[in-house]
């Protein structure tokens, strides 16, 4: 069953065309990852899959899904503690009782392993620590389908291993995913397919074994040696 149908959707910023008649679908449980050079529209594709950029040609289907989004940056309430930053949504929009916010929180920032950190302030918590809050925050709006744009991209080399760790968690946990991502081991180790994307189009959609080991087309090809 699709969670998402991209039907040649295509998109322009001023005179520059950025998506051209993308078509991907995504099924229930699966995780994608969408590499590719900077500039080739993986970004903008997951922006349009949730609705923050319209598409100027094309048709996204997602149903009534209910979407959760992860940044480069974190994009967490600086006056407020974690435990607030992850309870604020739930609250406000789904309408859900503070002491059953509190709970889910807690259990979310258990999951994540910073429920020690519930009382601090993002100002005194590490990026990776922030970026795990912000994993936590989404989840917490109950989503069908998370999507990550370049998560890692922002933080220490140091401390891309612990997000990365708590995302292969959610994948066995058979969550449904669409990463934006420069970290190739991820890709290859947790991802159902891989999405090659260049100057706005697919040029490659496969299992990761033949994307890395046989692929077809020539760019794919000299992207990875550049960056394995």
């Amino acid at each position: 069953m699709n969670i998402i149908t991209v039907k040649n959707i295509s998109k322009t910023f001023n005179d520059l065309q950025v998506l051209k008649n993308v078509y991907l679908e995504v099924k229930k449980g699966e995780v994608i990852s969408i590499i590719g050079p900077s500039g080739s529209g993986k970004s903008t594709l997951l922006r349009c899959l949730n609705g923050l950029e319209k598409v100027d040609e094309g048709i996204v289907e997602t149903g009534c899904n209910k979407i959760g989004m992860v940044f480069q940056n974190f994009n967490l309430f600086p006056h407020k503690t974690v435990l607030e930053n992850v309870i604020e949504a739930p609250i406000i929009v789904n309408k859900i009782k503070k002491e059953e916010a509190v709970n889910l929180g807690e259990e979310l920032l258990d999951k994540v392993g910073l429920i020690d950190k519930k009382n601090l302030y993002p100002s005194q918590i590490s990026g990776g620590q922030k970026q795990r809050v912000a994993i936590a925050r989404a989840l917490a709006m109950k989503p069908d389908i998370m999507l990550f744009d370049e998560p890692t991209s922002a933080l220490d080399p140091e401390l891309v291993g612990e997000v990365l760790s708590v995302m292969k968690d959610l994948a066995k946990d058979n969550m449904t995913m669409i990463v934006v991502t420069h970290e190739m081991g991820f890709a290859r180790e947790v991802s159902n397919r891989i999405v090659f994307m260049d100057k706005g189009e697919i040029i490659e959609d496969t299992i990761p074994e033949k994307l890395f080991l046989n692929p077809k087309n020539n760019r794919v090809k000299v992207f990875l040696e550049k960056v394995i």
